[in-house]
């Protein structure tokens, strides 16, 4: 199942890639710490891309 949070966090890695603290990113787009890591999670499990 796709983390509730996937499609937010990837519009926000793409458009913020040149930040320097991904934790900075995470909160200015209020995604917990827990919620990065079930993003992480699933895209292992389902594309075997270790973010």
């Amino acid at each position: 199942m796709k983390p509730e949070k996937l499609d937010q966090f990837m519009y926000a890695v793409m458009k913020e890639a040149r930040r320097n603290s991904l934790m900075e990113l995470l909160d200015t787009w209020e995604i917990s710490e827990s919620e990065y890591e079930e993003i992480k999670e699933w895209f292992w499990k389902e594309h075997k891309v270790n973010l």
